[in-house]
């Protein structure tokens, strides 16, 4: 069956009741209406948008330059990008929004895949029809978290499951602290406390430039007051020494980003700060995503890896 495309070409009204109507599968916060918003209004002045959907079970917001076309939101920012889909998207529809895209375009660009996904099956069924190529990106480590933080502890090796402990010991029994939460009446002050944690690292004082600070501090401002996000510290005489930044997706938590003050890095608070997260949310959560970056510390905690790919569609010559 023919599909017909309504294609969109800015973030309005009837765009945003379209994409809520949609019962995503597998939902990541990547594909909310409003991040993506915001992305393009801060990144993409320079591009063309166009939101293609068939008005019913799949949105694909797509940005195109120089004849490419990508999937909204950048590699530095999205973790994951995927159609906004629901369980009755078929390998047809895909089929026929790859031949809209590339009757005008010579390449389709979809980074940040995950392996194994809905998108990356009805790519590999469509090899006859496209020249499909799969680039190995990078992983998401993730936790499958049990009931209890005990019967997490026990799923960890003996040697981690030991250095928790002896970690959250040491912390415990020589300092006095609390978890700060973040709710609309100190998200603003929170949010500069955020960003003067994480620029406590080089590489992400780095990373942080003006335009980044512009988008990181929207939508976690969107996620505090939408309930969607979670935004919390490690407080230590009077001082916020840690801090996390953590999507919230029905019964899936998703590690944004973080920082810690190095001088208290004898008592691990960098480790403890995603470690008192899960303790304190594993009740609620069957599944924490680290996102993007193969950094030790996260295997040490018990993650799995989950690759990303990019996979490009072109017509065969």
């Amino acid at each position: 069956m023919a599909v017909e495309f309504k294609i969109y070409d800015k973030f309005d009204d009837e765009l945003e009741r379209l994409w809520k109507s949609i019962d995503v599968q597998n939902e990541n916060p990547f594909q909310d209406y409003e991040i993506n918003k915001i992305w393009f209004e801060i990144f993409g002045k320079s591009s063309k948008l166009k939101i293609f959907s068939d008005n019913k079970n799949f949105i694909a917001p797509m940005y195109f330059k120089e004849r490419v076309a990508y999937f909204c939101g950048g590699q530095d920012l999205f973790d994951y990008h995927d159609l906004i889909s629901n369980e009755h998207v078929n390998k047809n529809d895909i089929k026929q929004l790859f031949d809209e895209i590339l009757n005008k375009n010579s390449l389709i660009e979809l980074n940040s895949i995950a392996s194994g996904s809905k998108l990356h099956i009805f790519a590999q069924e469509l090899e006859k029809e496209f020249k499909i190529e799969y680039i190995y990106e990078d992983v998401c480590p993730i936790i499958n978290l049990p009931n209890s933080f005990e019967n997490y502890l026990l799923q960890l090796s003996k040697k981690n499951r030991h250095e928790i402990r002896r970690k959250i010991r040491k912390f415990e029994n020589n300092l006095e602290f609390e978890i700060v939460e973040t709710d609309p009446s100190n998200v603003d002050g929170n949010i500069v406390e955020f960003f003067r944690l994480m620029k406590l690292n080089s590489e992400k004082r780095n990373f942080l430039n003006q335009s980044r600070i512009e988008f990181m501090s929207r939508i976690i401002e969107y996620g505090i007051l939408s309930n969607k996000g979670n935004l919390s510290f490690i407080k230590v005489n009077n001082e916020m020494i840690a801090t996390s930044f953590v999507f919230q997706n029905k019964d899936k938590l998703f590690v944004y980003n973080s920082g810690y003050n190095d001088n208290y890095s004898e008592y691990s608070v960098g480790l403890l700060n995603h470690i008192y997260n899960i303790r304190n949310k594993i009740s609620k959560f069957k599944f924490i995503d680290f996102l993007r970056g193969s950094e030790d510390y996260k295997y040490r905690i018990g993650c799995i890896n989950q690759e990303l790919i990019t996979i490009k569609i072109m017509y065969r010559s």
